[in-house]
């Protein structure tokens, strides 16, 4: 999981990052590789919208909300979606 921050990190190097922010659309289960926190916590804002679906790990994705300033929704399909990132662009 910290491979995608990572990367959206460098994307947004190229932005003025007053404005900048990640969504992350996950099961926030780690699987593999380093914690994800870290590379949460350097992004200027992170908001997570855990899919409910399946496997998943609410306390990872609570964890890396928190680490990168943003807010958590939980999501138990797609018609969830829509409604949770309006919230989120609404909440700013």
């Amino acid at each position: 999981m910290a491979f995608p921050l990572e990367l959206a990190k460098a994307q947004l190097n190229r932005r003025d990052e007053r404005e900048s922010r990640v969504l992350l659309l996950s099961d926030c289960v780690h699987n593999a590789g380093p914690d994800p926190r870290r590379a949460a916590a350097v992004l200027p804002r992170l908001d997570v919208l855990l899919d409910t679906g399946g496997e998943k790990d609410v306390d990872l994705g609570r964890a890396l909300a928190r680490a990168g300033r943003g807010e958590l929704r939980l999501i138990g399909g797609q018609r969830d979606v829509a409604p949770a990132v309006s919230a989120l662009f609404r909440e700013r």
